[in-house]
């Protein structure tokens, strides 16, 4: 969480850098979409693991499924509290 200062430095930088350069400004500000497709792709690929390791009786893929989607949920989590800050 940042202090109402930093908060207001960066928001300066922030407005003098699209002043500036806006096609560069634009092109930084959508990173949330990449999170968006990595977060969807890990979900699948644990979802896929356990399902695959559960049908062909290989527990270290159900280990790998269970352990991705583990640290995918606490990823979450862990950015939800800091967006609520």
């Amino acid at each position: 969480m940042l202090a109402d200062h930093e908060r207001r430095a960066l928001e300066e930088i922030e407005a003098e850098l699209t002043a500036a350069d806006p096609a560069f400004a634009e092109g930084l500000g959508g990173p949330a979409s990449s999170w968006r497709l990595v977060l969807v792709l890990t979900t699948v690929t644990g979802i896929c693991a356990v399902a695959v390791g559960l049908f062909t009786d290989r527990a270290g893929l159900v280990v790998f499924g269970l352990l991705t989607l583990a640290t995918l949920l606490a990823t979450y989590a862990s950015w939800r509290d800091r967006a609520r800050g």
